[in-house]
């Protein structure tokens, strides 16, 4: 007995040694992907498939160097993989345990307490998110390793409140849900508070208040791996959220405040602006780690990364002129591209930087490898936002309250969307994967839905809190949960 208690306590020092790793073998990750084509392997190694389903890896003792992987093991019995058993069994010794999720939003995997000796001595990645409140059979608790499971408790929710947001009133006063909602994760902060609005979806249900570590001065959001890059006023620390299950990732303190960020979703970087510490910041939301600092002889305060991913534009705080910055050799050198003057927004779409003055009420258009500007447009007072989508941008004027769309090929305004004059709507927030985007503002207490196709606002929606940020994301989906019941099956091709 103590040679065998001996023995799983050297297995699990192994394992938790190779779990650590948070990366799946290349060979085993590629077979992967072929089994289930557009999955994705989180930071913390967990796979998610092209439908929103979620399996845990269990790390084995020992790995089997195979050259042909295959599956040789489910559970329930005789599944295959199209299935999305319960659990898998490769024969290089990993296991796949399916994270289901029932209808109360509590994660577990599966129930069966008769699995074969390599489920119950593998572990689980040992930087894993955790899901708050994980549910697992007691004889499986071995393969948690060092983790532990959080409660409700444990995580950023505080409290509960009955604010209502994602309803608008028709013209016979019934209250409808905003459908272009349906399927999104919608977080909500204002000026004056350190508790963010989590909503989900376009339904009725009541909201719940997540507190953060002070004053959200920005938010940024990655549709790929839900997670969110907050900045805080006065703070040098920047933290990475997990918008799934509403904790803290990781907090990266940077060498001083930062004034600005933008995110790279091509490549999924967050990129920051530090003026004060005179560095753009990278950080892989990947990762949520810090992938590299850029020092500056500038103080970068606005900044844009470009569509591509392949340049940034800021701006110089100390001088208000317009810099690039490129990557080449492992060296990045910063570009003078022309002065401005009290700039709101900066874009940098298809090799032309856009720039917007809230002073002088204009749009600026420049050539960033030709070095010239190529356009200069009259717009309504007071542009305070803009997005760009399907080559145009719309610019938002909040004076006028009115949105100006500009036509990057034809270089004209082709259409003045008029707002109604309830407040001082100053933010635009695109809605992923839709051709629809909020139009918010801090005193309006009201979103309008802008379809950019149209090019017209479609719905008034109102809301009883004040908006200062505001993200979408697409709400992560589940895999359906499975109740059948078998021992297992061997020697299953794929």
């Amino acid at each position: 007995m103590k040679i065998k208690v001996l023995l799983i306590t050297l297995m699990m020092a192994l394992i938790n040694q190779c779990a650590m790793a948070s990366r799946l073998p290349d060979n085993f990750w590629t077979y992967l992907q072929k089994v289930y084509p557009n999955s994705t392997q989180r930071f913390d190694s967990v796979v998610v498939l092209a439908d929103g389903t979620m399996y845990v890896p269990l790390y084995p003792a020992q790995e089997a160097e195979e050259k042909n992987i295959k599956l040789e093991y489910t559970y329930p019995l005789n599944r295959m993989p199209n299935t999305k058993p319960e659990v898998m069994i490769f024969n290089n010794n990993f296991v796949l345990l399916k994270l289901m999720k029932d209808k109360n939003g509590t994660y577990s995997i599966t129930k069966n307490e008769n699995l074969p000796l390599k489920v119950k001595l593998g572990v689980m990645p040992q930087d894993m998110l955790v899901p708050v409140g994980l549910k697992v059979p007691d004889s499986l608790k071995l393969i948690l390793g060092n983790l532990v499971i959080p409660e409700k408790n444990d995580n950023l929710i505080t409290a509960a409140t009955d604010t209502k947001i994602g309803t608008v009133r028709d013209e016979k006063g019934k209250i409808t849900p905003l459908t272009e909602l349906k399927n999104k994760k919608a977080v909500i902060s204002n000026d004056m508070s350190k508790f963010v609005l989590v909503y989900d979806g376009e339904k009725k249900n009541p909201l719940y208040e997540v507190k953060l570590s002070g004053l959200p001065s920005k938010i940024l959001a990655s549709n790929k791996s839900k997670l969110a890059l907050v900045m805080y006023f006065g703070s040098k620390t920047v933290e990475i959220v997990d918008l799934t299950n509403e904790r803290t990732v990781s907090q990266i303190t940077l060498d001083n405040t930062p004034k600005d960020a933008d995110l790279d979703t091509k490549n999924n970087i967050a990129y920051i602006a530090s003026a004060n510490a005179s560095t753009i910041y990278m950080v892989d939301l990947n990762t949520a780690k810090l992938a590299k600092a850029v020092k500056l002889e500038q103080a970068p305060e606005k900044i844009a990364v470009s569509d591509n991913g392949d340049g940034i534009a800021f701006i110089d705080r100390n001088t208000q002129k317009i810099y690039s910055l490129k990557e080449q050799d492992g060296a990045y050198t910063a570009k003078y591209i022309a002065d401005s003057k009290n700039l709101s927004r900066i874009l940098y779409k298809k090799g032309k930087i856009y720039t917007i003055s809230r002073t002088e009420n204009k749009l600026s258009v420049y050539d960033e490898a030709e070095n010239i500007l190529t356009a200069e447009i009259r717009l309504n007072e007071k542009p305070t936002d803009a997005v760009f989508f399907q080559d145009k941008i719309y610019v938002l004027c909040s004076k006028d309250s009115i949105v100006n769309v500009y036509d990057t090929v034809s270089q004209k305004i082709i259409e003045n969307i008029v707002l109604d004059n309830v407040g001082f709507y100053s933010k635009i927030t695109m809605i992923p994967n839709q051709p629809n985007a909020l139009i918010t503002g801090i005193q309006t207490k009201k979103f309008l839905l802008l379809n950019l196709e149209k090019m017209m606002i479609t719905k008034k929606q109102n809301a009883d809190v004040n908006v200062s940020n505001i993200i979408i994301v697409d709400a992560p989906k589940t895999g359906e949960t499975s109740e059948n019941k078998g021992v297992g099956a061997k020697g299953i091709s794929l």
